[in-house]
């Protein structure tokens, strides 16, 4: 199943009117399969000073433009923790204030504090793809893990 999303990166060598090189880095999103390494091929690459991590297939091998690197951010997910239990009653209101008396006068105060929404994104790994092959339709790009950013 080609569930997971992908980012090749093309990279383009640039020269401007000074003669100074600049590499300009672009990027497209694909959905791939992400597969291990066999024992055999990882034993192959081994033979040539090649460490292969991952292996990614995509549905057509046109996709492939000759990219040297990609992007894949993994999904993973935590169990959210339970909250502690609050013996308190709950205000009506994020953010409300509730006051309380308890057995000896003395006025508790506590404050709700809402949650922060916003989910921390997945960190995104930077491969090099050390060899491409072609099977049927399907192109299958083996990597290892390159330079993170």
């Amino acid at each position: 199943m080609y569930n997971s999303v992908i980012k090749l990166i093309k990279e383009t060598v640039t020269v401007d009117k000074y003669g100074d090189q600049t590499i300009v880095e672009t990027e497209r999103t694909i959905f791939a399969e992400v597969k291990s390494i066999g024992q055999s091929e990882f034993y192959q690459a081994a033979a040539v000073g090649l460490k292969p991590e991952i292996k990614f297939v995509i549905a057509d091998f046109l996709d492939y433009q000759n990219e040297k690197k990609l992007k894949y951010a993994p999904f993973t997910y935590e169990e959210p923790t339970p909250p502690p239990p609050t013996p308190t009653p709950e205000p009506e209101n994020e953010g409300d204030v509730l006051a309380e008396e308890n057995e000896n006068n003395d006025v508790q105060i506590t404050q709700t504090v809402a949650d922060d929404p916003t989910p921390t994104p997945p960190v995104e790994i930077t491969y090099n793809i050390i060899r491409t092959y072609r099977t049927g339709l399907s192109l299958e790009i083996v990597c290892n893990r390159g330079v993170d950013e």
